[in-house]
């Protein structure tokens, strides 16, 4: 059965972007790959190499994340930790560069264990935290005369989850001297209130929707809640923090002007679906399991790349 959709899918997919049965059980059998048993690497590779395609993640793709995973100046991850989460990482499409930079911030900077910088950094790559951002909140916060330095490391990590901004947590807080009002206001004031995320309605609401609708519990729910992404002008989708990363100072006029990016997942029965049917499918647990699924390119992404799976 894997074989036979990994056939259909190598007639719709461009053959550079296909991960082959064959070649996937290569590298996790070697070495210098996941070292695993013929027979397991073979097993692996018959059900994952069409997930893998399906999510437009090459052997390369592996190799280049392997490589932050595994190497010791980084996430230094055991064998069997590598051999278990590679692949699933990879198709959530976690970015090896974004890994880099921000096990640094929090392992050198926050001086966190290693084991809570690892397994922080790879949640923070996921929310499309910023590395300097949650450096800045933290040497900001680690001065208030009312946080500790542990609260600080806390605080940081979490308001970098949800993206405050800085500076404006700083004139907030100056000006009230109440650091929940000021936290608030930053993550309100953060990318200029562009940023919105999906509530468990499956509809974007902003930060200030999202802090009166919860409540106290709004900072969870955000951080829970997957952001809205749109379709630059190479073809792919992207977070707000990330359109600004691409287009720099022009990014907000960019941002109004792009096209929602109707996201895709891939779902535990197989298929594929985009957030409003992953509501349908799993009710009120679908944001834990969107953030464990594969990730597939968005239906504008394929139209633009001609892509169908």
């Amino acid at each position: 059965m894997a074989m036979a959709c990994f056939v259909a899918l190598c007639v719709l997919l461009p053959l550079s972007l296909a991960v082959t049965p064959e070649e996937l059980e290569s590298f996790l059998f070697s070495p210098s790959g996941l070292d695993m048993s013929r027979s397991d690497a073979h097993s692996l590779a018959e059900k994952q190499a069409p997930i893998l395609t399906q999510s437009m993640v090459t052997i390369t793709d592996l190799k280049n994340l392997q490589e932050v995973l595994y190497a010791p100046r980084y996430l230094d991850f055991s064998r069997s930790e590598l051999q278990a989460q590679l692949l699933p990482l990879a198709e959530q499409h976690l970015s090896p560069a974004d890994l880099k930079d921000m096990y640094p911030v929090l392992y050198d900077s926050l001086d966190l264990p290693k084991t809570t910088a690892k397994s922080t950094a790879l949640q923070l790559v996921r929310n499309k935290a910023e590395p300097a951002q949650i450096k800045a909140l933290y040497e900001l916060l680690k001065v208030m005369s009312s946080v500790s330095m542990q609260l600080a490391k806390t605080l940081a990590i979490e308001l970098g989850a949800a993206g405050c901004d800085p500076v404006a947590l700083k004139n907030s807080y100056q000006a009230s001297r109440d650091l929940t009002s000021a936290s608030k206001s930053a993550v309100r004031a953060n990318l200029n209130g562009e940023v919105k995320h999906y509530a468990k309605d499956g509809k974007v609401y902003t930060a200030s929707e999202f802090q009166s609708f919860y409540g106290e519990n709004w900072l969870l729910e955000w951080v829970a809640a997957p952001p809205e992404k749109k379709v630059a002008d190479d073809g792919k989708e992207y977070a707000a923090g990330e359109f600004r990363a691409y287009y720099a100072s022009s990014w907000e006029q960019k941002w109004h002007a792009s096209q929602t990016a109707t996201q895709m997942r891939l779902a535990e029965d197989g298929k594929a679906y985009s957030v409003s049917e992953f509501v349908e499918y799993y009710k009120d647990d679908w944001q834990g399991k969107w953030a464990q699924a594969p990730v597939l390119p968005c239906k504008e992404c394929r139209a633009k790349e001609q892509i169908v799976v």
